[in-house]
């Protein structure tokens, strides 16, 4: 990421932990470790947990076929400002939807989603809203000679479309291709984003990123 000719590193750790409380209705906790590794900016960054996200989601449509799966997913989330007491109190709520389609061994997942970012609650309006789109595409490849081991390649398109409460809105997107090696107790992932458009309006300027996962499937 830049601002001018000034760069910021920074290296995200996501931790997620979902549940599934029944079929239909799934609850996901995530916290993000933010760690700056250079910042020459005047930006104030330390390194620290940021604030808590907590999910839900609930399926609202399945259909299984010999042929395909075909299955849609509403979801609704905030932050919770729980770990930086030196800032004003500000939520991140979202709201969204997922459709999956599944024919063979194809996959196609296509995620909308709608946030207001670090909603005030004393000045009763967001920093901004912003809308977000992602079309994730991969194929399942059977590993010769591994029972349940799957290698799949990835290709994600990403839209994001910020509108400010002040200034002026600014789209940008990512093009991401990847890939997921998945067992039957863990899933490896493996992300290149590729910036497209990159400048915000808020004079940053994304760059390349790189994003890497484990989950552990119990």
């Amino acid at each position: 990421m830049q601002m001018g000719d000034n760069d910021i590193v920074m290296h995200m750790m996501p931790v997620v932990v979902a549940y599934g409380l029944t079929p239909d209705i799934t609850v996901m906790l995530r916290n993000i470790y933010r760690s700056v590794g250079t910042n020459e900016t005047m930006m104030e960054m330390d390194n620290r947990w940021m604030d808590p996200f907590l999910m839900g989601k609930v399926k609202l449509y399945r259909r299984n076929t010999r042929a395909y799966s075909l299955g849609v997913a509403g979801f609704a989330g905030t932050t919770f400002p729980v770990l930086n007491s030196s800032s004003s109190k500000t939520y991140s709520p979202v709201l969204g939807l997922n459709a999956s389609f599944r024919p063979g061994l194809w996959s196609f997942d296509l995620n909308n989603a709608y946030e207001w970012v670090n909603y005030n609650t004393e000045e009763n309006q967001p920093a901004a809203r912003q809308l977000q789109l992602n079309l994730a595409v991969s194929h399942n490849i059977l590993v010769p000679g591994i029972e349940n081991w799957i290698l799949s390649p990835v290709q994600e398109f990403s839209f994001i479309s910020d509108s400010p409460v002040t200034g002026e809105s600014s789209s940008y997107g990512f093009i991401s291709p990847g890939l997921q090696i998945v067992s039957p107790y863990v899933k490896f992932e493996a992300l290149y984003q590729i910036a497209l458009n990159s400048s915000q309006n808020t004079g940053l300027k994304n760059g390349n990123r790189l994003i890497l996962g484990l989950r552990f499937l119990f």
